[in-house]
């Protein structure tokens, strides 16, 4: 299983959130493109990925939508489909206590949980964080089960990168260029299904 967990800067927690402006909603037009880009090739989905979307914005950080790419159901690839069931996922968890969850849609969930808890989680799987500065991805052996950690147009804070460094998760690099995080995702899948 491919795994993303995009921590976005301030990606809106209230479900009143405008659909007809997802750039001034915590920015979650780029949210709804790293969702596609991970899930969907041309006419299909991705049964082998999920994404996590940590949301850290107001007004109750933090809340994560994760999307399961084997199990997920009516998902289609636009970025209104996309925030559409963010809404509905950020209406049915708004009651939702610290670290519960809530399996909305088939293969949609919501979680009242921070983003060092769910990174906690993955601890067992081979985690990595996506930063330019890392090691080059042409040098790094990515098992077949992974958890690529990333950020949106804003680099993790600095405490973040710090409890990244302390659990040993190391950083890997698709080259000096600093993509956007949608086209990170796309990269990787390339790479990984045998592009070049």
């Amino acid at each position: 299983m491919r795994e993303f967990i995009l921590r976005t800067s301030k990606g809106s927690t209230d479900y009143k959130f405008d659909i007809d402006n997802l750039p001034k909603s915590g920015r979650m037009d780029i949210v709804c493109r790293c969702v596609i880009n991970a899930l969907f090739v041309s006419e299909s989905i991705r049964r082998d990925t999920v994404i996590h979307a940590v949301l850290t914005g107001p007004p109750k950080p933090s809340k994560i939508v994760s999307f399961y790419g084997n199990r997920i159901e009516d998902l289609y690839p636009y970025e209104r489909n996309i925030a559409k069931l963010i809404k509905i996922g950020l209406w049915e968890g708004r009651n939702l206590k610290e670290n519960e969850s809530l399996e909305y849609k088939p293969g949609i969930v919501i979680s009242k949980k921070k983003f060092e808890t769910l990174v906690k989680e993955k601890i067992d799987n081979q985690l990595f964080y996506l930063h330019k500065d890392g090691i080059p991805v042409k040098d790094f052996k990515f098992e077949e089960n992974f958890v690529a950690i990333l950020s949106d147009y804003k680099k993790l804070p600095s405490q973040v990168e710090s409890f990244l460094k302390e659990l040993k998760i190391e950083k890997v690099s698709l080259g000096k260029i600093e993509y956007f995080s949608s086209q990170v995702i796309n990269i990787l899948h390339f790479l990984l299904d045998g592009g070049l």
